[in-house]
């Protein structure tokens, strides 16, 4: 194991470089710290390039793969690369997950896959609580627009808990081409919104393999969103005065009724 002292070092500022999403995007590269999420990578086949570690943390050195870069760095270098207000010392960098995560005009995958999709939902923690939920409640893809938050901030790394590793993602450039081509494959789309069409989840038949869709959060789906879902429109019920849900929460529960059905 190497030891770097100084936050001169070359290869600590071009780390710490890693906080910006261009920077990450130019090099493949996206970073986790703490050992649950490094565990959670090593668990589900995903071997970071490099790991910096402070002195408390030394011992893991032994159990990571040969292939992995270790080094031993001082608590104040690791401060140069931490974001955490109380870093746990162990800082994994890792290559875009590409079998995992993908770009597409419009989404062409395999037939009948369960899918979820989330349009422009911009805060990293929803979308990482969303892919957390939705990794858990047996999700096979989620479809993301291009103007989503970045999955490989560390914001939804955090909030996701490791589901980044394990749930297949694709992020469309053309959502509304994606969702009106998903019948073709099996797949119905249903916009989850207000409206008077809009049909009340737990009161209605939902198509075999639906896939729901959630907006942003403060403004909902746009209306060539809406028009695009073959299955049409559907809201979840909520008692009088209650304005909205979190999209995160709003999504959990379509998860779940549509999870429901399967066990």
């Amino acid at each position: 194991m190497t030891t770097i002292t100084s936050r001169n070092n070359r290869l600590i500022i071009e780390t710490a470089k890693l906080s910006s999403k261009k920077y990450r995007d130019e090099n493949g590269l996206f970073y986790f710290e703490g050992r649950k999420l490094l565990n959670e990578a090593l668990a589900n086949g995903i071997v970071p390039v490099r790991v910096f570690l402070t002195e408390k943390n030394a011992s893991l050195a032994d159990t990571l793969p040969a292939e992995c870069e270790k080094y031993l760095v001082s608590d104040e270098v690791y401060a140069k690369l931490s974001e955490e207000k109380s870093p746990e010392g162990v800082f994994s960098v890792a290559k875009h997950l590409d079998s995992l995560h993908n770009f597409a005009t419009i989404y062409n995958g395999v037939k009948c896959e369960r899918c979820f999709a989330a349009v422009s939902v911009r805060d990293p923690g929803n979308l990482g609580t969303l892919m957390r939920t939705a990794a858990a409640l047996g999700t096979d893809r989620l479809i993301l627009s291009s103007d989503c938050a970045d999955i490989y901030s560390p914001k939804t790394l955090r909030a996701s808990m490791g589901a980044l590793f394990r749930i297949k993602t694709v992020r469309c450039s053309d959502i509304v081409s994606t969702l009106s081509c998903l019948p073709e494959k099996g797949i119905v789309p249903m916009a989850a919104c207000l409206s008077e069409k809009a049909v009340t989840l737990g009161k209605c038949d939902l198509p075999e393999n639906v896939c729901f869709v959630v907006g942003n959060e403060g403004h909902g789906l746009d209306a060539s969103v809406v028009g695009a879902c073959a299955g049409g429109e559907i809201i979840i019920p909520m008692t009088s005065g209650a304005e909205s849900l979190n999209v995160s929460s709003a999504a959990s529960i379509l998860l779940w009724e549509d999870y429901r059905r399967r066990i």
